[in-house]
């Protein structure tokens, strides 16, 4: 059972360390550690590439992991640059060219939010919007409706439990959770966009939200950092930000490699 923010935060990074195949202290160290990538036990149950390039801050110090063919390549270009110039648009471009020769592109930086039972303001509606809990996301009908690819179908891993937000009968959102590992679960959200800016994304990300505390686990939150209405609904519901990450991730078979990338 996680007790507090600190007890969340020393889970978190327990986890980061095997997804990373990093020391634990490599977070709170300064520097920038480069690390071979390995497929630990425990870690997000996420694909394990045979071409990586991740990179994670949670403190004073910059994780980056990737495959062995690319360890030379990331020792010579970024393991000299700071946290803050790892995240920053050079560097980012710098990543980009080089994983690009392998139809792959560099996805976030993303910022990763978690919320603890001492932190938590839940939140409810009007009676106008109804929202039910459905503990098996996989049996809905609509379970790969493309209007909601950020909550139902976003991910490869185990979807625990789904909140559906209706509205005179209509479907108007869904949140869902992710079983990224044992002990962290990830929420995603989609509102349509006839029934935003109402309350009902922070309504069903808290009804996710204290399921997942209501089982010791740590539910987590990932937004790019320029998606502002994202970030509030986290804010206003007790979720702080954690770490910062960004990965490499495959292009699309159609996708031009100089091409603007929308997923």
């Amino acid at each position: 059972m996680i007790a507090d923010f600190n007890d969340a935060l020393e889970t978190v990074k327990k986890v980061l360390a095997l997804d990373f195949a990093c020391q634990e202290k490599y977070f709170y160290e300064d520097g920038t550690f480069v690390c071979e990538a390995r497929e630990m036990p425990g870690r997000r149950r996420f694909p394990f590439r045979e071409k990586s390039l991740t990179a994670a801050a949670m403190g004073r110090g910059v994780v980056i992991s990737c495959s062995a063919g690319r360890l030379g390549w990331a020792k010579a270009n970024l393991s000299r640059l700071s946290r803050n110039e790892i995240f920053a648009a050079p560097a980012i471009a710098l990543m980009e060219k080089y994983v690009n020769r392998d139809r792959q592109f560099i996805a976030g930086p993303d910022l990763k939010y978690i919320c603890t039972p001492d932190s938590f303001y839940p939140f409810t509606i009007d009676k106008e919007i109804e929202i039910i809990l459905v503990e098996d996301a996989k049996q809905l009908e609509l379970y790969n409706d493309k209007r909601f690819p950020n909550s139902l179908g976003y991910s490869n891993n185990p979807q625990r439990v789904a909140a559906i937000a209706s509205c005179n009968g209509e479907i108007a959102g869904k949140a869902a959770a992710s079983a990224d590992c044992d002990i962290m679960w990830q929420i995603g959200v989609d509102t349509l966009p006839a029934y935003r800016n109402r309350g009902i994304g922070k309504a069903m990300v808290s009804a996710v939200t204290e399921y997942i505390l209501n089982r010791g686990i740590i539910p987590y939150y990932s937004t790019n950092p320029s998606n502002i209405a994202s970030g509030r609904i986290t804010d206003s519901l007790g979720y702080r930000p954690t770490w910062v990450e960004l990965y490499s991730r495959e292009l699309k078979p159609e996708v031009n490699v100089h091409a603007d990338y929308r997923d």
